[in-house]
C-alpha cells in the first residue's frame, strides 16, 4: 500500500463525521454528492501517463490520479464491451442473468439488457437526476432505451459503436450513407443515429467533442440538485479516427513500440486517446466553473482491455477479448474531495462493481439489500482498513453458458478453459502470467476449481442465441426516422 500523504487520516475520519451526521440532521438530501464515472472503451492498461506511458500526454485523467485514488488490480467482469458494461450498469455480474456476449445486431429485439433494475434507476430512488452520455450497447426496443432504465437524460447512441465524424465525411467517400444492403453487422452498430432521448440529433463534427459537450450541458443543467453522469466514451474503440491537426502532434516514428502494434495505427490511437483526456479536462474545468467539484465524486476506467492491434497493455499478458490480466484488469481512479486521500494508490482486488455499490452507498442506499454484487469499498478509500475488499472474485468468460472462465484469490489466479487444462498463476510474483503453475499446485487448482463450478451453478443460461448477422437491417422506431435504418411496419 502506498500513500503519499499519511497526515490526512484524522483529517478524512473528521470530514466522515461531519458528513454522517449532516445526514443523521435530515439535511442528507444536501449532502449527498454528486456521481460522475467516466468510461473509455478499449483503454489500454499502460496507456495514461499514471500508469506509465511515455508516448500518449494525459494531463488531466492524471489529475485526476494526483488528486485522488489509483488503483493497480482493478477489474471489469468480461474482457469485451457488452457484457463489461452490462455488468457495470446493472450493479451485478451479467452471468446470473445470462449476458454472456456482444450483441450482433442492434436492432434485434432478443439481444441486450433483459428488463433489470440499473445503477441509474436505483439512484433515482435516492433522488439524483439521471444522465447518460454516449455509448448504450444494450439493446434498442422501447424497453431497453436507456430513459426506460434509469437514464433521465440520455445523449448518444444505442449502439455498440459509432463512426467518430458525421456520415457524410469526405473522408468515408459514401460508403456510410447509403449502406449496400444486406449491410454488415459491424457496419449497422457504426450507423445508427445520435439521438437525444428518443429524438435523432444532427451530427455535427468529431465524436468525442459531442459527447464532451453534452455531457457539460447536463452539468449546467442539472446542477442545483444531486446528479449521476455516466460519460460513456466510445474513445478509442475502433474505426482509428480523429481530427487531422491531432494526429499531426502523434508522427508514428515518435510513437512508442508495442508489440504487434504498427507505428501508424499507435499514431491515430494516440490522437484518439488525447481527445478523450481533453475531453475531460473540460468536463473537470466545468465542475469548477459550477462550484461543484468538491461535492463530486469522479471515476474513470476503461470498460475492458485495450486492443491487441492498438493498446499496450504492458506489463501485462493479453488483451481485449480474452481472460489474461490484459483483457480484466483496467485502469482504474477516484477522485473523493476531502474523502479519499490525495495521490493514494491503492494495490488490492477492486471491480467495476464495487463503483455501482458504493456510489449507492454514498447516495444513501443500500447496496446489498439492491442485490448488488459490488462492495462498499468507503472504507478502503478512506484507508479506514487496509484489507482487501474482496477475499476472491469469480468471473464467466465464455460466449455463452459453458464451463470457461477464471477465479481469482488473494494473489492466485486461475484459468478455467472448456477444453484444455487449467492455468494457474501467482500474479504478485509473475503479473505477466508466464509462469503456469497449475502442475506444481495440483491441490490448490482442484480446490479453485470447485469453488468456481459451485459458483457457476448459479449462474443463467443465454438471454439469446446469436442469429443470422445479416437479419435486423430496419426497424420502426420512432428515433430512426429520417436515417437508413428506418422501415415502418407498413413497408
Amino acid at each position: 500500500m502506498k500513500i503519499r500523504h499519511k497526515s490526512l487520516g484524522l483529517k478524512l475520519t473528521v470530514c466522515w463525521l461531519a458528513w454522517a451526521l449532516l445526514a443523521a440532521s435530515g439535511q442528507a438530501e444536501e449532502g449527498k454528492p454528486n456521481i460522475v464515472v467516466i468510461m473509455a472503451d478499449d483503454l489500454g492498461y499502460g496507456d495514461l501517463g499514471s500508469y506509465g506511458c511515455e508516448d500518449i500526454p494525459t494531463p488531466n485523467i492524471d489529475r485526476l490520479a494526483e488528486e485522488g485514488a489509483r488503483f493497480t488490480s482493478a477489474y471489469v467482469t468480461w474482457p469485451m464491451c457488452g457484457p463489461s458494461r452490462a455488468g457495470f450498469l446493472t450493479g451485478r455480474n451479467q452471468s446470473t442473468f445470462g449476458y454472456y456476449k456482444n450483441q450482433t445486431s442492434p436492432l434485434d429485439p432478443d439481444q441486450g439488457l433483459p428488463k433489470i433494475e440499473t445503477i441509474a434507476s436505483l439512484l433515482q430512488k435516492q433522488g439524483y437526476v439521471t444522465g447518460g452520455v454516449g455509448k448504450w450497447h444494450m439493446g434498442t426496443t422501447d424497453e431497453q432505451h436507456p430513459n426506460a432504465m434509469g437514464f433521465d437524460d440520455w445523449f448518444g447512441f444505442l449502439s455498440g459503436g459509432l463512426m467518430y465524424f458525421p456520415l457524410d465525411h469526405p473522408s468515408y467517400k459514401e460508403k456510410y450513407n447509403p449502406l449496400e444492403r444486406p449491410a454488415k453487422w459491424r457496419d449497422i452498430h457504426h450507423t445508427l443515429p445520435l439521438i437525444h432521448n428518443r429524438e435523432p440529433v444532427k451530427r455535427e463534427g468529431y465524436l468525442t467533442h459531442e459527447l464532451t459537450a453534452a455531457g457539460i450541458r447536463f452539468l449546467e443543467k442539472n446542477r442545483e440538485k444531486p446528479f449521476f453522469l455516466f460519460m460513456s466514451y466510445n474513445a478509442p474503440h475502433l474505426d482509428l479516427e480523429a481530427p487531422v491537426e491531432t494526429i499531426a502532434k502523434f508522427p508514428p516514428e515518435s510513437m512508442t513500440k508495442v508489440p504487434g502494434v504498427k507505428p501508424e495505427a499507435r499514431s491515430v490511437y494516440g490522437a484518439m486517446v488525447y481527445e478523450l483526456d481533453q475531453g475531460v479536462g473540460n468536463l473537470l474545468a466545468k465542475l469548477e466553473e459550477l462550484g461543484l467539484s468538491e461535492n463530486t465524486v469522479v471515476w474513470f476506467l476503461s470498460d475492458n482491455g485495450g486492443m491487441v492491434r492498438t493498446s499496450d497493455n504492458r506489463p501485462l499478458r493479453g488483451s481485449k477479448g480474452n481472460a489474461y490480466e490484459g483483457g480484466l484488469r483496467v485502469p482504474m481512479i477516484v477522485k473523493w474531495p476531502g474523502m479519499a486521500a490525495e495521490g493514494v494508490v491503492l494495490e488490492e482486488m477492486v471491480t467495476s462493481l464495487d463503483i455501482g455499490a458504493t456510489s449507492l452507498a454514498m447516495a444513501g442506499g443500500d447496496p446489498e439489500s439492491s442485490g448488488l454484487h459490488g462492495k462498499d469499498i468507503r472504507p478502503y478509500l478512506m484507508q479506514e482498513t487496509s484489507e482487501a475488499p474482496h477475499e476472491r472474485w469469480f468471473w464467466h468468460t465464455a460466449k455463452g453458458a459453458r464451463p470457461e472462465g477464471v477465479v481469482r484469490e488473494g494473489d492466485f489466479k486461475l484459468l478455467i478453459k472448456e477444453k484444455g487444462k487449467p492455468e494457474l498463476y501467482h500474479l504478485r510474483e509473475d503479473l505477466a502470467e508466464t509462469n503456469d503453475l497449475a502442475e506444481a499446485q495440483p491441490e490448490r487448482v482442484q480446490a479453485m476449481l470447485a469453488r468456481w463450478l459451485e459458483w457457476n451453478e448459479g449462474n443463467a443460461p443465454d438471454l439469446w442465441q446469436t442469429p443470422d448477422k445479416n437479419a435486423y437491417q430496419y426497424a420502426d422506431y420512432d428515433w430512426l426516422i429520417g436515417s437508413q435504418h428506418y422501415k415502418a411496419k407498413s413497408e
